[in-house]
């Protein structure tokens, strides 16, 4: 794997979660509802904190996602 690609990702819940600063049962939600950039590697969330930056940056300057 990649150096930076290592680098990017984010794997598990509780990783995710305190990358975004938020609880691990909001994030869990927002995950599985689609809400929030992710996927699922076998039965661990992964979301790539490039992809995590960018969608809060559409949030925040009012965009839609």
């Amino acid at each position: 794997m990649d150096i930076e690609l290592a680098d990017d990702i984010l794997r598990g819940v509780k990783r995710i979660s305190a990358f975004i600063n938020e609880d691990e049962r909001s994030t869990y939600h927002k995950l599985s509802s689609g809400r929030l950039p992710g996927g699922k590697e076998g039965n661990q969330w992964i979301a790539s904190k490039r992809v995590l930056r960018e969608h809060y940056a559409r949030i925040t300057s009012g965009r839609a996602a």
